[in-house]
């Protein structure tokens, strides 16, 4: 009898650790602004809009790399002002995987001046909130 119950606990143990690995695992990718990728003709706002953002996520950038390329800026300033000279970093492959790796705010934009103002910025920011939210 007692070694049933082991063997019970022990799977029991096992059940929940998976359990656990497979939630702490889950992650979310989101391909920015959808079927169309980072393009003039998307509403990056509209699609951005309600999209929750976790820790663990990743964000992929589709876009023609001969044209433009993806920028990520250190704040919101920079981020209003379409301030591109001194980014954090330069994405300009072309399709770029970018982990979700704290909680925060990280902007976006396009490296084309006339994408960074107007009805048709190209802008983005991802609010990364932790699992538990």
């Amino acid at each position: 009898m007692a070694g049933l119950k082991n063997i019970v606990v022990v799977a029991l143990v096992i059940i929940s650790m998976s359990l656990e690995m497979k939630w702490v695992g889950a992650q979310v990718h989101h391909v920015v602004g959808g079927d169309r990728g980072w393009d003039p003709s998307t509403d990056i706002s509209s699609w951005c809009s309600g999209r929750i953002f976790r820790v663990g996520d990743k964000i992929w950038f589709t876009y023609s790399a001969a044209q433009e390329s993806i920028i990520e800026l250190k704040g919101k300033e920079e981020y209003e002002s379409c301030d591109i000279s001194n980014p954090i970093k330069m994405y300009t492959d072309g399709l770029d995987s970018i982990s979700l790796d704290g909680e925060g705010i990280r902007f976006f934009v396009s490296s084309k001046p006339d994408s960074c103002h107007g009805q048709n910025s190209q802008n983005i920011t991802a609010k990364i909130n932790s699992h538990d939210h």
